[in-house]
């Protein structure tokens, strides 16, 4: 009984002296240090990325848009029938005034020219003896040598001859349009846009030979809403680019205002003449352009590159402190060409904002803008 006493006092003291290293263990032991939470990471932004509403005068423009075409240009048809045996020029060639084109076998109308032209002389030879016997019996007829009845008969006859003479000679001057015209000619000066018929083809009267057009001026047809008429003159510039040239600008000036507005769109043509000395543009080529309505004061103007949307909101990206903020705004006039819109609402002068577009950036994000660049 003394032994099994023993024994459970020993184990009781062993586990007093573990429970208690265990103890002191614990209250010895440093504190777990707390997880460091990591650093936002800000937007890198370069000086040009940011731009400063400011005041201005903003353009109100009308967006035009049409083909061009020449001014100038004459659709040649063949004014006498027969084959073609020589054809002088091809598409693109540039011909002048007069200049041969073509020509058509003349051989029929040189024959007819000829047989006209013996047929002239013939009328001329018995208008003028027709002419001498009236005179000689005229003088007859002063003398009473012949009745006034007799004389009346060679001048009758006189008068006849000298008709037939005219008609000859009427017939001989059309014999003659129609040997000239076997010769092609360009109505005017210009090029070749079109070659309808080869050398060896028949050619009937009124048949399409050639298209010439003149470069040197060429025509913006454009329609614009009849409400804007008003504001339009004879002589306002307009500026355009055209499809194949880039960025590059021309100018023109309104000539002529239909007076008529066009059925199922109800607007109204305007037609710009454009001088091209160079003949660089061509007919057919698509023009985009504007022209000035007014000019007018803006409060607030801010690159069109720094407007976003989303959904039927418009806004812009702000510079708040050192950190990005949104900022919705209401949008008034656009001046695409200079790269400039009017905040009519939802922005002061002098605020900073993102120019460019960056795409979607996280709203309350921290910044970091670059110095800019020192020149060297």
């Amino acid at each position: 009984m003394k032994r099994k006493t023993k024994w459970l006092t020993a184990l009781l003291a062993v586990a007093i002296l573990a429970g208690g290293a265990i103890v002191a263990q614990r209250r010895g032991a440093a504190p777990a240090p707390a997880e460091e939470k990591p650093a936002e990471a800000a937007i890198e932004l370069s000086a040009e990325d940011i731009a400063t509403a400011e005041a201005g005068e903003i353009q109100r423009l009308l967006p035009v848009t049409g083909a061009l075409r020449a001014v100038s240009q004459a659709v040649v048809k063949a004014k006498v029938a027969g084959e073609v045996t020589e054809v002088l020029v091809k598409e693109g060639d540039a011909v002048k005034s007069g200049q041969l084109l073509a020509r058509i076998d003349e051989a029929d109308y040189r024959a007819r020219f000829n047989e006209r032209a013996a047929a002239l002389e013939a009328s001329r030879a018995q208008a003028r003896f027709a002419e001498q016997s009236r005179r000689k019996y005229q003088e007859l007829l002063a003398k009473q040598f012949i009745s006034e009845t007799a004389y009346d008969n060679y001048r009758t006859n006189a008068d006849v001859a000298e008709r037939q003479a005219q008609a000859s000679a009427a017939q001989l001057v059309l014999a003659r349009k129609a040997l000239d015209d076997t010769q092609v000619r360009a109505p005017i000066a210009g090029s070749v846009s079109e070659r309808a018929l080869q050398r060896g083809d028949k050619a009937a009267v009124d048949t399409r030979l050639f298209t010439i057009v003149d470069l040197t001026r060429l025509e913006l047809e454009a329609p614009v809403p009849a409400a804007e008429v008003p504001h339009l003159a004879i002589g306002q510039e307009v500026r355009f680019t055209v499809e194949g040239f880039g960025t590059k600008e021309f100018a023109g000036a309104i000539v002529r205002i239909n007076p008529a507005t066009q059925p199922g769109t109800r607007s109204i043509l305007i037609y710009v003449e454009i001088p091209n000395p160079d003949q660089s543009l061509k007919a057919g080529m698509f023009a985009k352009g504007s022209l000035v309505l007014a000019t007018q004061r803006a409060e607030v103007l801010v690159p069109v590159t720094a407007l976003r949307t989303d959904g039927a909101a418009t806004f812009v990206y702000t510079v708040a402190g050192d950190r990005l903020a949104r900022q919705d705004v209401t949008v008034g006039l656009v001046n695409e060409g200079a790269g400039r819109a009017e905040i009519a609402k939802g922005l002061a002068p002098g605020a900073r904002l993102v120019r460019t577009n960056l795409g979607p950036l996280r709203i309350g994000a921290p910044l970091r803008i670059a110095a800019p660049a020192q020149a060297k």
